[in-house]
């Protein structure tokens, strides 16, 4: 347990409630976990997303083999055993009052909620294009909690949910997700999972949301058929671009 409390993590320590990746309106600390505890107890703005212990940079998460004093405390009901055979990462998540930004993940998961109350905001991946996705980006800077209040948002379709102590959510891969708390602090474990037999990148993946290889490869086969008609007049340009696009359009509905 020493070694626990005197484990060091780096957390998020962010300037405003409403925590942007894109804007990077937080920066990196580095604490002590009892350090950090303490902060979070304090009321600070700070959320943990725990890395690999022994490889950060090169593995993923691992409640087991990181936290093997308190894992055994956390135990999947049987009806979730197909988690366990497909597991990618199991990530301990700890946050005083920030919100987490709006993103998509590229893998199925399921976040278990342990302490505290957190609301959700859920959209269907068909949504994608309205709420502010810049291409190859899987978040977005768009503030879902203050942007409902408005009618900004009215031609989406979002699904809104609580997580109380023991509630488990289900997380489809690509569905649009943001989380703000309710009570003080958060304590949560998210468990990733492979749900599809094949199409993952096959490059590194600590964080389990790069893209599939097959979204990566078209867009750089984007950028040279961007680069095959640059020469040609703007009007000609757009209207074959125009024609291309239409096409992929019908692909995708079929």
């Amino acid at each position: 347990m020493f070694k626990f409390i005197n484990w060091e993590v780096v957390v998020h320590e962010s300037t405003g409630q409403a925590m942007d990746f894109l804007a990077k309106n937080f920066r990196y600390n580095t604490q002590t976990f009892q350090e950090f505890a303490r902060d979070v107890d304090d009321g600070k703005r700070l959320y943990l997303r725990a890395l690999s212990l022994d490889k950060p940079s090169d593995a993923p998460a691992n409640l087991d083999t990181d936290f093997p004093m308190i894992s055994k405390d956390f135990v999947l009901p049987p009806q979730m055993e197909f988690v366990k055979e497909r597991l990618f990462s199991s990530v301990l998540r700890i946050s005083g009052p920030v919100n987490m930004w709006l993103h998509y993940d590229v893998l199925a998961n399921i976040y278990c909620q342990v302490k505290g109350t957190k609301r959700f905001y859920l959209f269907p991946p068909s949504d994608v294009t309205q709420l502010g996705f810049a291409p190859g980006a899987s978040s977005s800077s768009i503030d879902v909690f203050s942007s409902l209040a408005s009618s900004s948002l009215s031609h989406c379709h979002p699904y809104e949910t609580e997580l109380r102590p023991g509630d488990v959510l289900f997380l489809p891969q690509l569905w649009l997700h943001t989380a703000t708390p309710v009570s003080s602090s958060s304590v949560a474990v998210n468990v990733f999972f492979r749900d599809l037999d094949k199409g993952y990148s096959s490059g590194r993946d600590v964080y389990g949301n790069r893209d599939l290889a097959a979204y990566e490869k078209a867009r750089q086969d984007i950028s040279r058929i961007s680069k095959s008609f640059k020469d040609l007049p703007r009007d000609t340009r757009q209207f074959y671009l125009g024609r291309i696009a239409d096409e992929l359009l019908q692909v995708a509905s079929e």
